[in-house]
């Protein structure tokens, strides 16, 4: 690990309203939208991450998120100050607010990449967000690149739209887009009533299969997208494939980065150990994030992860170990075993056959 990561959402001010968003009906919304941490507060905090980063030897990266952070009227002066303290800084926003003079403000700052969201083709992913939202996109990713800002698009996978998400992996690639990965839906917040557009363990396996086989045909056209694998079960694909063939090491190598390498703060200042699995683990600018991440008794319990069923005594524990907010999302216990892993159902080793 060379990069430890904070997702901050510094704002739960949005100009959509997602179906699928983990930020509006969940516990804390009202707290966020009516105690958000004041620009003193925000600077503290990116003071204290600074000597976290520093104190540990990484590079630190404040991911800038929401709602959406460009709707804070003090942004550019939080960005200035993270550049300021040697850290890095990206956004996952969304496209509305990312004009000509946006970008290239952005650009000259620094920006390492910055984050919109495609959940399908236009109709789809209109229905998930709102109308005219895919055509703002699109434009928001012409204007990154001419601004030379790293793009990334991030694609959130459930029943509802598995069956665009190779057309979506075309239009990312054909439009430059630099960076691509999806995640699956996690049943929290809005996303609480869609528990039964989950995927099924196989589905997800052929959904991963499948992709697999069209990142690398992409590859071999020489398309420059980088297409992430940041999904836990993309280590049990490996192993099924015979790509991933290692297992001297007893130390955690990849996975849900859960208690290694992330924290996500909300506006309010409550701490999560990632955004998706509501289970606070401290508060900031009051508490210090290093007192948090090393005593936090909640996250230390997340640490245990041998009490993860199916995961405990797997070969695959220091890989893998599942997505934690699914599991929560849909058994509201985090070590339940995840609901998508078909290691159980097919039996162990079961080979993949890849192009």
């Amino acid at each position: 690990m060379k990069e430890f990561t904070l997702q901050w959402h510094i704002t739960a001010a949005c100009d959509q309203n997602c179906k699928h968003c983990y930020m509006h009906d969940s516990d804390t919304y009202e707290s966020e939208i009516r105690n958000q941490l004041d620009t003193n507060q925000c600077l503290q905090i990116i003071d204290d991450f600074a000597r976290l980063t520093k104190r540990w030897g990484l590079q630190g990266k404040i991911n800038f998120t929401g709602g959406d952070p460009l709707l804070r009227s003090d942004f550019f002066k939080l960005a200035e100050y993270t550049i300021g303290k040697g850290l890095k800084f990206g956004i996952l926003g969304n496209p509305y607010h990312l004009s000509v003079p946006v970008a290239k403000r952005l650009k000259s700052l620094g920006i390492s990449q910055y984050q919109v969201s495609i959940d399908g083709k236009e109709g789809t992913h209109d229905s998930f967000r709102r109308r005219g939202s895919f055509k703002d996109t699109m434009k928001a990713i012409k204007t990154m690149n001419m601004a030379e800002i790293r793009s990334a698009v991030m694609f959130t996978l459930s029943r509802m739209n598995s069956g665009d998400l190779l057309d979506v992996i075309d239009i990312v690639a054909d439009a430059g887009v630099g960076i691509f990965d999806f995640s699956r839906l996690v049943p929290v917040g809005s996303g609480k009533n869609l528990q039964n557009d989950t995927l099924t363990p196989m589905e997800f396996r052929s959904i991963l299969l499948q992709v697999n086989e069209k990142y690398n045909q992409l590859a071999r056209k020489g398309c420059k997208t980088y297409f992430g694998r940041k999904d836990p079960l993309w280590s049990l694909f490996q192993k099924e494939s015979g790509i991933l063939l290692s297992y001297g090491s007893d130390k955690i190598c990849d996975g849900c980065p859960i208690g290694i390498s992330t924290l996500s703060i909300l506006s309010d200042g409550t701490v999560y150990a990632c955004r998706r699995l509501p289970v606070k683990i401290g508060h900031v600018p009051e508490q210090k994030l290093l007192d948090i991440f090393i005593h936090s008794e909640n996250l230390n319990a997340l640490r245990e992860y041998e009490k993860i069923e199916g995961c405990g005594k797997c070969e695959l524990l220091k890989f893998c170990r599942g997505c934690r907010a699914v599991s929560f999302g849909m058994f509201s216990d985090y070590f339940k075993k995840d609901p998508q892993c078909w290691k159980e159902v097919t039996g162990d080793g079961v080979p993949i056959k890849c192009c």
